[in-house]
């Protein structure tokens, strides 16, 4: 497989993937609300940050590289500073700390916007809160779009309808569009208004007003975080806002008053920083280039693939580390065009094998294995249960796989099981799964575990699908979901 690890790019660092991860398992990471840096447990800064989009599991693979996320607090904020436990889908936008090289301590699953779709222009273009969102069909310009909950692909998008997107804010000439990486159908309203842009026509001093896109922001009162921050044009912000205060004042202008506005920016305390986006405004003579708004400069960066010329609108993940005056100097710069590395990565348990159309799914990816290369698979070929290892291409339903490779479960592997739930122990934290057909294994569950559709104490009688990894003799599980 093509993952690259941080471990294999830091020999001095060593990957303890798997030793201490019962004890991991039980730490439970003690901030919320993301106002800056926190680390696992209230341990400190973390060593490095990855700001990018997943494109794979095994471990979490966000821009192609892979993080041992087994002991991983996830987390989305949904409100001011509140954050909920989450799970991550191909495509999402996430925020990933680690204080030891690949090995994840925190994950925020962090959307670019969250509302109601204003206006569709077409297949691959709408507008949602003054944003003007674009579907990106060609692994040339970044990962292709993800389509979820209830959307197959972009022509389900419909005006009025809830979603989230997942995005980079790209610049284009002298405005901005987000180009998703994966847009959801919502079931339910959000109980706050998302919108991520570059801030612009600040004014108002104390009480502050300010655009983004077509957006305009009241911000007086607002919550800034990180706290003492000061807004500044051409900085990237997040708005929450309550759907109630949403108006469209003229001409396709809109307005929201914040409760909160975030302010990205990489770390100027010596982090170790990944940030991956969309290529625009480069200038060869000073080697520097924006993504989004944070400038990079790459005079001293080594380029991948090496003969690759950079050019405006490829997407690319930058490593470096930031300087005083917020631009980030980087050390490499990896063009992902879908040619010189992998799409899509994917380590697991088949799922829901169907052999007419030799589709599957794993890790709640859908597969489309019709056309791959198989290898190391029975003689019988692929079925449910069976550990695979799959290379492959985006499309908007999932991964169109190139290559299977099939294996028994590594030891420490993130595993997949599905059954029906019974003997449930809220106390001990225990619970028995009985696949069809086999014999009852045992679960357990820690604060840091992600329940999908349904709770511990509602448990019993529920088939299931659990993710997680086997300790001494117990599957610890990360996500228990209800198997739909």
């Amino acid at each position: 497989m093509n993952t690259r690890n941080q471990s294999s790019q830091r020999p001095w660092r060593i990957v303890m993937a798997g030793i201490g991860l019962a004890a991991g398992l039980a730490l439970v990471a003690s901030c919320g609300g993301g106002d800056g840096v926190v680390g696992s447990g209230g341990t400190g800064s973390p060593y490095g940050v990855t700001r990018g989009t997943v494109n794979g599991f095994g471990s979490v693979i966000v821009d192609g590289v892979s993080y041992d996320d087994r002991a991983a607090r996830v987390v989305a904020e949904v409100g001011p500073d509140q954050d909920v436990a989450s799970d991550v889908k191909l495509g999402d936008r996430v925020s990933l700390d680690y204080q030891t090289a690949g090995v994840a301590q925190l994950v925020r699953v962090e959307p670019t916007l969250a509302g109601t779709v204003a206006s569709v222009a077409s297949a691959t273009q709408f507008s949602m809160l003054g944003q003007d969102v674009r579907v990106n069909t060609s692994a040339a310009t970044g990962p292709v779009t993800q389509f979820g909950g209830g959307y197959a692909g972009p022509r389900d998008v419909r005006a009025g309808d809830l979603v989230e997107v997942h995005g980079v804010v790209v610049a284009q000439s002298a405005s901005y569009i987000v180009q998703a990486t994966r847009i959801d159908k919502l079931s339910a309203a959000p109980a706050y208004l998302r919108a991520t842009g570059v801030l612009a026509g600040l004014s108002g001093g104390t009480a502050p007003t300010f655009t983004i896109g077509a957006l305009t922001v009241d911000a007086q009162g607002a919550a800034l975080r990180p706290s003492g921050v000061a807004l500044v044009n051409g900085q990237t912000v997040t708005v929450l806002a309550l759907p109630s205060t949403l108006t469209l004042a003229n001409a396709g202008t809109w307005r929201v008053k914040a409760v909160q506005v975030r302010v990205a920016g990489v770390h100027d305390n010596g982090l170790d920083d990944y940030v991956s986006g969309s290529l625009s405004q480069l200038d060869t003579q000073a080697k520097t280039f924006v993504l989004g708004s944070l400038t990079v400069r790459y005079a001293s960066a080594s380029i991948t693939p090496a003969a690759m010329n950079l050019r405006n609108g490829q997407y690319v993940q930058v490593r470096g580390s930031a300087v005083s005056d917020g631009a980030l100097v980087a050390s490499g710069v990896t063009v992902r065009d879908g040619e010189s590395e992998v799409e899509a990565e994917l380590k697991g348990n088949i799922t829901g094998y169907l052999a007419a159309t030799v589709r599957f799914s794993v890790r709640g990816v859908a597969v489309d294995a019709s056309h791959a290369a198989l290898s190391g698979c029975p003689n019988a070929g692929l079925a449910d249960g069976l550990f695979v290892e799959i290379e492959g291409s985006l499309s908007a339903g999932g991964v169109v796989a190139a290559k299977v490779h099939c294996e028994g479960e590594p030891v420490g592997a993130t595993i997949e099981r599905e059954g029906l739930a019974s003997a449930v122990d809220v106390a001990a934290r225990r619970f028995s799964l009985t696949p069809e057909n086999k014999v009852p294994i045992v679960v357990g569950w820690t604060d840091l575990t992600f329940f999908g559709g349904v709770v511990p104490a509602s448990l019993t009688g529920r088939k299931v699908h659990v993710e997680g990894s086997v300790v001494s003799g117990v599957l610890m599980a990360t996500q228990v979901k209800v198997d739909d």
